[in-house]
């Protein structure tokens, strides 16, 4: 009989409860058609209510998820994933083990996070609700987000500090302010596929900038600026996504030299990292009238927070705020608001903390597993870049992969030029139970030990 654990979860059992269904469905736990214990047994199993696990699979059911049928009990439903009810990215195969993408557990996330809001509701009516924020947000909250930001070491100003729907937005204001379709933006030759999806979206054209295992290689960044005449530059020079390299102060103030002298703009992600101390200083505080920083809430305190940050140089903050007025108007000061009480609190420091050390954990129990499997990475990342044979390609050890009932990243979705060892991207995702993730591991380092490769499905 399936069971989950829930002795440590927070909040009410019935939503716990929910919850865990949910999770287990969306991660290949629980395989469409798969029936789930009688209410009275999984009551019994986990010491709560028959009413409790009642409620519980009504919420999943309700989610259009379960089914139930008279007589027979509660089924996952056949269709739950493949009618998109869980909304899974392209590279999210259903019913799968979840390699593929960012999940967050944190002890003490729900309960943060409910206080945050019960406490912004209660000040409500000291916000203008009858009209909209500023465009670039309320003050104390641009406040908060240098605040937040200051913890690298890089300190803005909070009047060059922005408000923003998450990195992503930031990372879409600062292409659509600073160039325009058809134009060319650099980029590292393995990006962040975030970048790749707004490149498209926005027409511009991408081109590649060699890095190694420190990041963007300075010669060939000037180089490629002298080549193309571009006026912006994208990197991620701490926790590249996907291959983890960290970039050194020495290389960082090289860079800065760079995009100096040729007076170009660098967007500087950091997005990916936010919640990380231990760090050098980003590049922002070595070329603050060139680089654009951006990071955000998202990977170190909760996805459900989409508020972000971006910090300006002077000459651009204008331009910037006028480009974000006409692409949202406003975006919502109340959840801005809760992410302020969160930080000035202290509150997500705490879940930053946490979040890190769930991670650290299990890169040790991931990497203790792929021994002698090469792969690379960094302990606050999400994510390991695993490293194949020349025998397979990316896609080709995707498609096994999924076969076999492992999602992962090939590595196409983020090359920029051709020609990238092969390689997959693998998500360190701490909600994932620790069998589910060893099973998923050791099939995937069995498939980098076949001798050939098996033909790609078409």
């Amino acid at each position: 009989m399936w069971v989950p654990e829930i002795a440590d979860s927070e909040g009410p059992r019935y939503l716990a409860l929910a919850s865990a269904i949910s999770q287990a469905i969306e991660s290949g736990e629980l395989q469409p058609g798969a029936q789930l214990p009688p209410q009275r047994d999984l009551a019994r199993e986990l010491k709560v209510t028959v009413g409790t696990v009642g409620r519980a699979y009504n919420i999943v059911r309700e989610r259009q998820l379960l089914s139930s049928q008279v007589g027979r009990g509660t089924f996952v439903r056949e269709a739950a994933m493949e009618e998109g009810m869980l909304s899974p990215l392209p590279e999210r195969q259903p019913g799968t083990i979840d390699f593929a993408c960012f999940s967050l557990s944190v002890p003490g996330l729900v309960d943060s996070i409910s206080n945050a809001m019960i406490n912004v509701g209660h000040r409500s009516s000291l916000m203008p609700l009858q009209k909209y924020a500023p465009a670039v947000g309320f003050l104390p909250h641009r406040t908060a987000g240098a605040t937040w930001i200051s913890r690298t070491g890089f300190k803005p100003a909070p009047e060059l500090t922005m408000v923003t729907n998450g990195t992503q937005q930031a990372l879409m204001l600062a292409i659509t302010a600073l160039s325009k379709a058809g134009e060319t933006v650099l980029v590292e030759d393995l990006a962040y596929s975030g970048i790749k999806a707004l490149g498209s979206l926005l027409e511009r054209n991408l081109q590649g900038v060699a890095i190694d295992d420190q990041g963007v290689i300075p010669e060939d960044l000037d180089r490629r600026i002298s080549e193309t005449g571009v006026r912006l530059v994208y990197m991620q020079p701490t926790c590249h996504n996907p291959t983890g390299a960290v970039m050194p102060e020495s290389r960082r103030r090289e860079i800065a030299e760079v995009i100096t002298r040729h007076g170009v703009i660098a967007i500087e992600d950091d997005g990916a990292i936010g919640g990380l101390r231990d760090r050098p200083m980003p590049l922002a505080h070595f070329a603050p009238a060139n680089v654009i920083y951006v990071t955000g809430l998202s990977k170190c305190v909760s996805p459900a927070m989409r508020v972000g940050y971006l910090v300006s140089p002077p000459q651009l903050f204008e331009q910037l705020g006028t480009t974000l007025h006409a692409l949202t108007l406003a975006n919502p000061p109340l959840m801005a608001e809760v992410a302020t009480a969160l930080i000035n609190e202290g509150t997500a420091e705490t879940v930053a903390q946490r979040n890190l050390e769930a991670l650290a954990a299990r890169h040790e129990m991931m990497s203790r597993r792929l021994h002698g499997v090469p792969h690379s990475s960094h302990p606050a990342a999400f994510f390991i870049w695993l490293h194949l044979p020349d025998h397979w390609t990316s896609l080709e050890f995707y498609e096994a992969a999924r076969r076999a009932g492992v999602s992962v990243v090939p590595a196409d979705n983020f090359m920029i030029r051709s020609g990238a060892a092969p390689a997959v991207r693998i998500s360190v995702n701490p909600w994932q139970k620790p069998e589910m993730v060893e099973k998923g591991i050791d099939i995937l380092a069995g498939l980098m030990a076949e001798r050939n490769a098996p033909p790609m499905m078409v």
